[in-house]
């Protein structure tokens, strides 16, 4: 029997999709033929955790001095606690502060740290001492230029802060009925 060449090109175009299903069938027939297994991991979740600083003086000015003379000194203490879920550091820096002048010039201020202890006297210093002008304290204005670091581990701790002033009694007249004021501020940062 011999087809024409129109009823051959019939045939062919009906044999080709006709291949594709049989090809999918045969494909989806075997795939459900194979052996599987899963496993899986529910409930992910994240969440941050928390840090908080505190000191012991509830936010008050460690000095409020007036009538100062060439010749004073003095200090305050001020514990503070760090509770921090991750290895951090705490370090010291000024805000709010006056314009300098000459007495922030003249006076000197020395910063030191230690084991959370009761008594100012009583410290025992940790590392180095921070000393210099008020002044130039109050130039450190950041956590990333702050001073007196502590590293504080995973769970916190706490530190005490002796903070020492004292007006030189070599102060000229130049320092005469000025003021200087600042805040202190620790801030800690996870590392």
């Amino acid at each position: 029997m011999h087809l024409s060449t129109r009823t051959g090109r019939v045939a062919a175009w009906t044999a080709l999709p006709l291949a594709v299903l049989l090809s999918g069938a045969v494909v989806a027939t075997s795939s459900y033929a194979a052996f599987s297994a899963s496993t899986d991991n529910p409930g992910n979740s994240w969440s941050t955790g928390r840090v908080d600083l505190t000191d012991d003086d509830s936010g008050d000015a460690l000095f409020e001095l007036t009538g100062l003379v060439p010749g004073t000194s003095g200090q305050a203490c001020v514990t503070v606690t760090a509770d921090t879920p991750a290895d951090s550091t705490v370090r010291l820096y000024t805000a709010a502060s006056s314009a300098g002048g000459p007495l922030a010039d003249a006076l000197d201020v020395t910063v030191e740290q230690g084991a959370a202890t009761d008594d100012c006297d009583a410290l025992v210093t940790e590392g180095a001492a921070v000393t210099g002008s008020l002044s130039e304290l109050q130039a450190k204005t950041s956590w990333a230029d702050g001073v007196a670091p502590w590293d504080v581990p995973a769970g916190g701790g706490e530190r005490t802060y002796r903070v020492s002033w004292e007006l030189p009694a070599s102060a000229d007249n130049t320092v005469q009925d000025s003021s200087a004021a600042t805040s202190f501020v620790w801030e800690l940062q996870t590392d």
